[in-house]
């Protein structure tokens, strides 16, 4: 599960060297990413529309059609 897998991460983060909490924030930004991306390939597959998972992200429809639309 994704949630678990960045609780994980960002506690890697936490009373580590810079340099460990820097890694574990690196691999935390390509976790969300690929949730993100996920949870919009599944927004689209139900049905909603870009306009739609524009505004639940907080971004224009053509930011996100843009992101997200050639996958």
């Amino acid at each position: 599960m994704e949630v678990e897998r960045m609780r994980t991460l960002l506690g890697d983060m936490d009373g580590n060297s810079p340099s460990d909490a820097l890694s574990a924030l690196s691999e935390v930004q390509k976790e969300l990413g690929r949730t993100e991306a996920a949870l919009v390939r599944r927004a689209r597959q139900s049905g909603m529309s870009w306009e739609m998972i524009a505004a639940c992200l907080g971004v224009s429809k053509q930011a996100v059609h843009k992101k997200f639309g050639k996958r």
